[in-house]
């Protein structure tokens, strides 16, 4: 009777720890998440200097990441989404910054820029993830490697149209280190892209010079 109860004791344990594993398989643990919800706080924090709300983190089973909703506590209508990715040197990468574009907060940031390039209009500006736009290559086209910046990242891209080659091209490197400058003061670290191109891209003549979070110039 002794050894009976014994193993169905050692059944339950067994049984129990199996169904734990196969659950945090797909869902992850507790405390994998109130961990990773702590990460992502001083992550988000540290990065735009602001504080943020986290909603309780979900585990991407296909990606085996830990993933969340956020919102800033002085915007909490601001929500974006932020993950762990393996590909950033900080470990995680968001969407505020392309949150941050689509709302009035970024109307001065636009105004600055359209400043330093008279030129633009709202069409030739954007920001998204890299990857759902993917990557670009050519001979005056530097990669996202080169600018040590994951795809799941967000760019701003800055759209000019014309050829490199009819601009003045001490002017505009003018410009770009103006703009480098300027993006130092916005708590808004973001890889910024400008294009020089007429109608298409084509990887032999477009021309494009990144600007990295840290202010960094990325050319080819």
């Amino acid at each position: 009777m002794k050894a009976r109860k014994i193993f169905i004791w050692t059944s339950v344990i067994i049984i129990s720890l199996l169904a734990l594993f196969i659950y945090s398989l797909f869902n992850g643990t507790p405390w994998g998440k109130y961990e990773q919800k702590k990460q992502m706080e001083v992550y988000l924090e540290n990065k735009y200097q602001l504080s943020f709300q986290i909603n309780n983190p979900k585990y991407n089973f296909l990606s085996e990441t830990y993933q969340a909703y956020a919102s800033p506590k002085d915007e909490p209508e601001l929500k974006f989404f932020v993950e762990q990715d393996i590909d950033s040197q900080s470990g995680y990468s968001d969407t505020y910054p392309t949150e941050f574009w689509k709302s009035n907060l970024s109307n001065k940031m636009k105004a600055k820029i359209k400043d330093i390039f008279p030129e633009l209009d709202e069409s030739s500006l954007s920001l998204q993830r890299i990857v759902e736009r993917g990557e670009y290559y050519g001979t005056h086209i530097p990669t996202y490697k080169e600018a040590q910046v994951s795809h799941l990242a967000s760019s701003l891209t800055i759209n000019i149209r014309m050829n490199w080659d009819q601009v003045d091209q001490s002017v505009s490197r003018k410009k770009i280190e103006e703009l480098a400058v300027y993006l130092q003061s916005v708590p808004l670290p973001v890889l910024v892209e400008v294009w020089y191109y007429e109608t298409d891209i084509d990887p032999d003549i477009t021309k494009a010079i990144f600007i990295t979070d840290n202010g960094r110039i990325v050319e080819k």
